[in-house]
């Protein structure tokens, strides 16, 4: 309706060749691969810069890859200038943006419909020359009917009061139930069971209701944080007229801590309390005709603290009042006793329509100017979290009063909900075509967060995955040599900089340990490599090779300097020796008998590793250390069990040399009763053990004849030895007479 007086003329023609049937490969497979190949051309043609709302008041449905800008970044260009776009073209869509590979259901009712098509020139034409005439009045229309929404929904939330320092989460909390986001049936249904609860305690729980919930005493309310579980609870109690008694199970962890502060209401004393009238709150539990226990945070109990999930089941069953247990994961394996005895309900994140009316009336009590597509970046990086998207308009105001599309993008990815990164999908953010395009806004920095979240298996999975890419660079090349010639370029480049990353990381790891290089590592081994080589992977990210070959590595060296040690009475050589000489000329003699002769090889094999004092996990380790092309390893494997489990049989069944002996274990007899005698001895006292000379002859009168007179036998701190031999009995007295 606008591209007459834009005077936009170019039209994209429909391909008589997306109307072919689709090949034998999954349509959905071809279009994420085309997806991850990124544009052909890419950044080949220069982005317009247009008027703001240049494009307010279109519908647009983009389908099919652009040559030069990817479909992100032209879902973004047009949103930046107030464009509405949707993923299926209907009769309100105003343009679709034509593509290579168009979808055959898409032209189908672009046909049906005769919609007008652009193709990727026309549309960059839409956005240059349409911002140089008015809006249409239809659309000027409708953006103030939009604006007047706004200010008719805040004015709606009540007059302004006085809250200096308050926190916005608290000052615009939800006072009524139409001011919930989202999940309006679980709020209908919640209400519903609360308020249908004195009845169905009245029929002992045994009529469904409804709403199929009349026979739970407990409800299970489960959803991702920030999206008004808790809120909802409460607003619905506060609407039944209900009293909410609330846990935090997150602070009242194990079973014991539960016990202690409901087990008046477990055990049912409070309870029958309650029903003749009287309340009990000797445990500080206060409970009435119209209490709900609320239970937040429940999949939070501690993991080491076991039994509270089985304590508040142990409550439902028992209890005479509602419960609303609140989590975050249902699927949470310590949720599992709650199935049964409570009714599931989820709560879904509301969608960004829905919360876009509500933050920008928000934003308009806050005087605070931000246009309806801006607002929908917030909400996307929050992942519509409300809390989250309260608190980044919070923080923005109190340095700005209005937001453009690009600030709500860098301080949307500034402020996004964190979610859990896998190094795969840390190096497919890292090499996309769109972490370096032209309508990235990414600063270095910016990248290297991806660095640093990992920064140990990142540059792995970069040097593990950058030869499998197509680079954008390259693909821009007609010519297939010269495309060819260009990867190569890349390539080297990249590898260039990933040595540069390794030497760097030497100095790291190193004696002097220079950490403060980690940003110069993360920038040679993990940015710049993959800033030559981004584009689309030929494959899925394998996972570094690197860390299983190095552990192997490290086995087999160890295992290479034990077979060292116990052939240096053989030979003289080092383990890298062995390595080289000795495993060549081993394997024939302790692994070809037996695959030639069977089992009437397993003697020569048994004498051969004896003459070397081999044991059979040595002979494992020569066999895997075998190099050549006719490896034994896989001749081995096919060898049949009984020949194997003979030569053990066989091994274990002598006794064979050995390098290294323990002191006493496996030694002779004869030898055993030497050490024995050694050990029955008398330790050799201090003189004995340093060598202190014999006494003189003078010495040895001098001290005679002073201790002549001592009589030691008197001395109790002298203990006397006793005769050898066994004492004579003293004789019994003799009994004495009667008087």
């Amino acid at each position: 309706m606008g591209a007459e007086k834009s005077g936009v003329k170019r039209e994209a023609p429909l391909d008589a060749d997306a109307n072919k049937k689709p090949k034998t490969e999954p349509a959905w497979r071809a279009a994420a691969a085309r997806r991850a190949a990124g544009p052909v051309a890419h950044g080949s043609k220069p982005i317009p810069e247009g008027k703001p709302n240049c494009l307010a008041g279109l519908t647009l449905v983009f389908t099919g890859e652009l040559s030069s800008i990817s479909r992100e970044d032209a879902t973004d260009l047009a949103k930046r200038y107030g464009a509405k776009v949707t993923t299926a073209p209907s009769s309100k869509t105003s343009y679709v943006v034509l593509g290579e590979n168009a979808g055959v259901k898409k032209l189908d009712v672009i046909r049906k419909n005769k919609l007008r098509t652009l193709d990727e020139d026309g549309f960059l034409a839409l956005i240059g020359e349409r911002g140089t005439h008015a809006l249409d009045p239809k659309v000027a229309a409708k953006l103030k009917d939009d604006e007047q929404k706004i200010v008719a929904a805040a004015k709606a939330m009540g007059p302004e009061k006085d809250s200096t320092g308050q926190l916005w989460t608290d000052k615009y909390a939800p006072q009524q139930l139409k001011e919930l986001v989202g999940n309006k049936s679980n709020v209908e249904k919640l209400q519903a069971w609360l308020h249908e609860w004195p009845k169905s305690r009245k029929a002992q729980f045994k009529k469904p209701g409804p709403n199929a919930t009349n026979t739970f005493k407990a409800m299970l309310i489960s959803g991702s944080p920030g999206i008004g579980k808790t809120t909802a609870v409460h607003l619905v109690c506060a609407m039944e007229g209900y009293q909410p008694l609330e846990l935090n199970a997150s602070d009242t962890r194990s079973k014991k801590l539960l016990e202690s502060a409901l087990s008046d209401t477990i055990n049912n004393r409070s309870i029958q309390g309650w029903m003749q009238g009287s309340n009990d709150t000797s445990n500080g539990v206060h409970i009435t005709d119209h209490t709900v226990i609320i239970m937040d945070e429940v999949d939070g109990m501690s993991g080491g603290d076991r039994g509270g999930v089985g304590a508040i089941n142990a409550l439902i069953r028992k209890t005479q009042v509602p419960i609303i247990c609140i989590c975050n994961d249902r699927r949470n394996p310590k949720m599992q006793p709650l199935y049964t005895t409570a009714f599931n309900m989820t709560f879904v994140k509301p969608t960004v329509q829905q919360i876009r009316s509500r933050m920008l009336s928000i934003a308009f009590r806050e005087k605070l100017q931000i246009p309806g597509e801006v607002m929908d970046q917030l909400i996307i990086a929050a992942q519509s979290d409300l809390r989250l998207v309260i608190n980044m308009l919070s923080s923005w105001k109190l340095s700005q009063n209005s937001m453009s599309f690009d600030e709500s993008k860098q301080f949307g990815a500034a402020n996004q909900k964190p979610t859990l990164q896998t190094p795969f999908s840390l190096y497919a953010e890292l090499s996309s075509a769109q972490r370096f395009g032209p309508l990235n806004r990414q600063s270095l920095n910016d990248k290297m967060d991806y660095y640093f979240q990992d920064h140990s298996i990142v540059p792995l999975m970069v040097e593990e995955n950058y030869i499998k890419t197509n680079p954008v660079f390259a693909q821009k090349e007609a010519n297939p040599q010269h495309k060819d010639w260009k990867h190569l370029q890349l390539l080297v480049k990249a590898s260039a900089s990933i040595s540069d990353g390794d030497l760097i990381d030497t100095m790291i790891h190193g004696p002097q340990q220079h950490w403060s290089l980690m940003p110069h590592h993360g920038i040679a081994s993990s940015v710049r490599p993959c800033s030559y080589i981004y584009g689309a992977n030929t494959s899925f990210p394998s996972f570094p090779a690197f860390l299983g070959q190095n552990s192997k590595r490290t086995r087999l060296r160890r295992q290479l300097v034990d077979l060292q040690t116990r052939l240096r009475l053989r030979c003289t050589g080092s383990a890298d020796d062995v390595r080289e000489s000795y495993v060549s000329g081993l394997l024939p003699l302790v692994v070809d008998p037996l695959l030639q002769h069977g089992q009437e090889g397993i003697q020569d094999v048994i004498d051969n590793m004896d003459a070397y004092y081999l044991i059979p996990e040595d002979r494992e380790t020569l066999v895997e250390l075998e190099l050549d092309d006719a490896r034994r390893e896989e001749k081995l494997k096919k060898l049949p069990a009984p020949v194997k489990a003979a030569l053990t049989r066989a091994y274990n069944a002598k006794s064979h040399p050995v390098v290294f002996q323990r002191a006493t274990g496996g030694l002779p007899a004869a030898q055993k009763t030497k050490v024995k005698q050694l050990h029955a001895d008398g330790v050799p006292d201090n003189e004995d053990a340093y060598g202190v000379e014999e006494e003189t002859a003078e010495t040895a009168e001098w001290a005679s004849d002073e201790d002549s007179d001592a009589d030691l036998s008197k001395d109790r701190m002298v203990k006397q030895a006793k005769p050898k031999g066994k004492a004579k009995a003293k004789p019994k007295a003799a009994p004495r007479a009667a008087p």
